[in-house]
């Protein structure tokens, strides 16, 4: 099974330290089997980040 991760940076390794608690199922690291699904994430990021920064 291949798993997606939608992050807009590289991951080397899993730091929930950096999970938020406010997720659907509480701090964790996210996976999707639908790689369009990350893509989209990832890019929700970008948008995000973009616009804070105007």
């Amino acid at each position: 099974m291949i798993l997606y991760h939608g992050s807009n940076v590289a991951i080397d390794e899993i730091d929930l330290s950096k999970s938020r608690p406010g997720k659907d199922f509480g701090k964790g690291f996210y996976l999707s089997a639908d790689k369009q699904q990350a893509i989209e994430m990832a890019e929700s990021k970008v948008a995000i980040k973009t616009l804070h920064k105007l």
